[in-house]
């Protein structure tokens, strides 16, 4: 669903030709090699393992739940959950559901981009409040040409809309900390993801992968600060 947002986006831009500013994303580097990950890029199962989990969190002797799959047909498929009881409680459409902590390594894949980085800061644009106010704007007069040129339908059309809607809630932040190549925490927040978690995107040579976390609390920090020692341990183990 994102990954059609950005694409919306980037082409009304294009249409419309219009412009935004990259807002600074720290702690960019030359590329790095990488070739570790894409050799493993088939199988999270050998770069986020179990021991490795625990060497990071306290389960309090509670036994992880271990899911995800390997070599899929296409590498994004590919991923690695792990989950544990804590005995947290939330509500969900006016239920009170148990809630597991959980850490996941998924969306692997191989940017084909001749720069990864510069294809990372198009794709996860910090925008201000003023730039995507002129983005939104932009991308609805791109979208209007594109169905008064004949270029999409009206059915096409009233889905893109939608997507403009699942764009105005992107939220993308910076990281502090050196992850990788280049990273930023996802806080983007639906209809179905709770407070507490959001996901950590990292590009690392021409691997692009990214960490879902959530352990609880009335923020992101707990989780993001997770987030972050689990990819830093993922390609310290690997290369």
């Amino acid at each position: 669903m994102i990954k059609a947002v950005q694409l919306a986006i980037l082409l009304a831009v294009s249409t419309c030709g219009g412009r935004t500013e990259n807002a600074a994303i720290g702690h960019v580097v030359t590329v790095s090699n990488g070739k570790c990950l894409e050799e493993r890029i088939n199988f999270p199962s050998k770069l986020l393992t179990e021991q490795m989990v625990l060497n990071l969190v306290d389960t309090e002797g509670k036994e992880l739940e271990v899911n995800g799959s390997d070599n899929n047909k296409r590498t994004e498929w590919n991923s690695r959950d792990y989950a544990w009881d804590t005995g947290r409680k939330g509500s969900f459409q006016g239920m009170e559901l148990p809630l597991m902590n959980s850490i996941s390594l998924y969306s692997m894949e191989i940017i084909k981009a001749e720069d990864p980085i510069e294809n990372f800061k198009t794709t996860y644009k910090i925008l201000t409040d003023e730039e995507r106010e002129k983005l939104m704007i932009q991308l609805r007069e791109g979208l209007k040409a594109k169905l008064d040129a004949g270029e999409i339908t009206e059915e096409q059309y009233d889905m893109s809309q939608g997507f403009t809607g699942v764009f105005a809630k992107l939220n993308y932040q910076n990281i502090d900390e050196k992850v990788g190549d280049i990273a930023i925490w996802d806080a983007t927040r639906t209809k179905i993801s709770p407070v507490s978690m959001g996901a950590l995107v990292v590009q690392y040579g021409k691997v692009r992968f990214r960490i879902n976390v959530d352990v609880g609390g009335e923020n992101d920090e707990a989780s993001k600060a997770l987030a972050i020692k689990v990819a830093q341990s993922i390609i310290a183990s690997c290369d």
